[in-house]
């Protein structure tokens, strides 16, 4: 077997083995406005848009997955759906691959990206629910307001990120904050009579 060399790099082989010589270090993605898939539901790709008169903020999540379900992510503005794993990558500036919209509150201009996940209603009550037609599986959301009571029997939310814009006049500006940084692993614990709580690991 042989190993062709390639533009920037070569192979050399011996009866020890096989070395690479990169010639150029590998700047990823670096002549594209593209950012890098760093870790699992990183947001990413974000761009503020003004679309007759409403300002919104436009924004793709790397796929990843909770309790090895990969959610669905929704579109606020135009209420379609799409899996994280079905997202194409925006390779120009503003982004021109599939991307979602949210609305952020007036007063301090932030959008709220929510991973919401709630169990089956019928019994086994798995948690969370893996049937992709039901409105419990596990799906991330734009909002103006943060979950004011995360916990409840229908949904567990957890806030991933948020997007907090600076300036909506050219040159538009905003500030990621990131809460998630990997894939997750949740636990739903209900006690009869109480309200049921959510737990969440990195994985």
């Amino acid at each position: 077997m042989s190993i062709q060399p390639g533009v920037g790099y070569t192979f050399t082989a011996s009866s020890q083995g096989t070395n690479i010589n990169i010639q150029q270090a590998w700047s990823p993605w670096s002549s594209i406005a593209y950012q890098e898939a760093d870790h699992p539901f990183k947001i990413v790709n974000v761009y503020i848009a003004t679309t007759g008169g409403v300002t919104s903020v436009r924004y793709q999540v790397v796929s990843g997955s909770i309790n090895n379900l990969v959610p669905i992510i929704d579109d606020y503005v135009s209420g379609t759906e799409v899996k994280l794993d079905r997202v194409t990558a925006g390779v120009a500036n503003p982004p021109t691959g599939e991307l979602v919209s949210s609305n952020f509150d007036a007063t301090t201009k932030t959008s709220y990206i929510t991973l919401r996940a709630g169990a089956k209603t019928a019994s086994p009550y798995t948690y969370p629910d893996d049937d992709v037609t039901s409105n419990q599986y596990p799906v991330i959301i734009g909002g103006n307001v943060a979950p004011t009571t995360p916990d409840s029997d229908t949904w567990g939310y957890l806030v991933i990120g948020t997007i907090t814009v600076d300036s909506i006049t050219a040159p538009t500006t905003f500030t990621v904050s990131q809460n998630v940084t990997g894939s997750l692993w949740a636990d739903r614990i209900k006690v009869n009579g109480m309200t049921a709580k959510y737990y969440y690991a990195r994985i």
